[in-house]
């Protein structure tokens, strides 16, 4: 008898187990599924660690507003408060949408940059390694939560306090920002995205592992730009 062939649940395994035999099978380009499992389990999560992220996010929202008032030092107390409503009553709605197109700007990203190492895959195979490779980002949701269930409130200053990274040994009051940015993206799950990149370069654009890393390296790089811009903002 034949064996039976891999069903789309092997793809959501095979993610963490066997990246590669993912990427051989989804050398297809079809992400759509993927795409809707992710967005769809990021709101579950999002609803159901909110409340342990709370202190995180009043921390973020903190420092934004302190960056925000040095570029508008008129800023009144209720405009901050009006700014914070606005930000909690919508913030469901920002994520959700930000994980949805994230996986088109990231695969339109991967596409030229596999072009510029030296190999070749389509846009939609670029949007494919970009979708499984944010299945890591809901594990670090979930361990990020737990941790910060766990620990002291008056530790959770940034979100690099649970990171599980370098940035969780430097303090953001005192470091500069755009080092942060930078050293905050030295982290397991950040890592763990990258490598499943260069996985997948490697496997759909049939390239050298060398040029794979190079490509992976390239996008960690350009994935700084929009925390270096963030940090530029608050100063």
């Amino acid at each position: 008898m034949s064996e039976a062939a891999p069903s789309r649940l092997d793809d959501y395994l095979d993610v963490f187990v066997s990246p590669t035999a993912l990427f051989t099978r989804r050398s297809d380009g079809k992400f759509g599924q993927a795409l809707l499992v992710v967005v769809i389990l990021s709101a579950i999560l999002f609803f159901a660690t909110k409340s342990a992220m709370a202190p995180i996010m009043d921390a973020e929202f903190t420092k934004g507003m302190a960056g925000a008032m040095k570029a508008n030092p008129n800023m009144t107390p209720e405009q901050i408060e009006a700014a914070k409503k606005f930000g909690t009553m919508f913030a469901p709605i920002f994520i959700l949408i930000a994980v949805t197109i994230s996986p088109f700007i990231l695969g339109l990203v991967i596409f030229l940059v596999t072009k510029v190492v030296g190999g070749a895959l389509n846009y939609a195979q670029g949007v494919t390694i970009a979708t499984f490779a944010m299945f890591p980002r809901l594990v670090d949701s979930i361990v990020g939560a737990v941790q910060a269930l766990l620990m002291d409130e008056s530790k959770l200053t940034s979100r690099y306090s649970i990171s599980l990274g370098l940035g969780r040994f430097l303090d953001p009051a005192t470091t500069n920002g755009y080092l942060l940015a930078l050293l905050g993206r030295v982290d397991v799950f950040t890592i763990w995205v990258t490598v499943l990149i260069a996985i997948g370069i490697k496997v759909i654009a049939k390239t050298s592992t060398a040029q794979a890393v190079a490509g992976a390296a390239i996008v960690w790089l350009i994935g700084a730009l929009p925390v270096l811009y963030q940090a530029m903002r608050q100063g």
